[in-house]
């Protein structure tokens, strides 16, 4: 019988400070894309939460191999999504600030920033996948790590 991993309580306190100083990514597959984003502190075995901007340019697609949710913060983006098993089901959303949406395991979704600001969101990862993404420095601040 396998053990169980138990995960800690854990709050983030939105910090826009946590984005501005982090370097401009490319998403995977897609060359001249960008993005950036930060772990938020909350890492455990069920989930990983991280703060992220997508930029305006390139669009981005991606097959998630999780579920997952976003709560927009600001920005603005056109979501095209196909659902598993067959990918036959389709559609288009737009969402911006306040909007939450999910995006079951196998789904495949491309990301569309319409905004002039970046896209930023929360992103709740079940199960967590282990991207590696660096601790916010808030995050860092308050559990007592030295800064640089």
């Amino acid at each position: 019988m396998d053990k169980i991993n138990w995960g800690k309580f854990a709050v983030y306190h939105s910090d826009d400070g946590d984005l501005e100083d982090q370097p401009d990514l490319e998403f995977p597959f897609v060359e001249g894309s960008r993005f950036r984003a930060v772990n938020t502190g909350i890492d455990e075995p069920a989930v990983q939460i991280n703060l992220e901007d997508f930029y305006k340019g390139k669009d981005i697609p991606w097959t998630l191999s999780h579920d997952e949710v976003h709560f927009v913060l600001s920005g603005e983006c056109e979501v095209e999504y196909h659902l598993p098993p067959l990918m036959i089901e389709t559609g288009k959303v737009t969402v911006k600030a306040g909007s939450t949406y999910y995006m079951p395991r196998g789904c495949r979704v491309v990301w569309r920033v319409v905004s002039d600001e970046p896209f930023r969101h929360l992103c709740v990862c079940f199960p967590n996948p282990g991207y590696p993404i660096p601790v916010a420095r808030s995050q860092q601040k308050a559990a007592g790590a030295p800064d640089g």
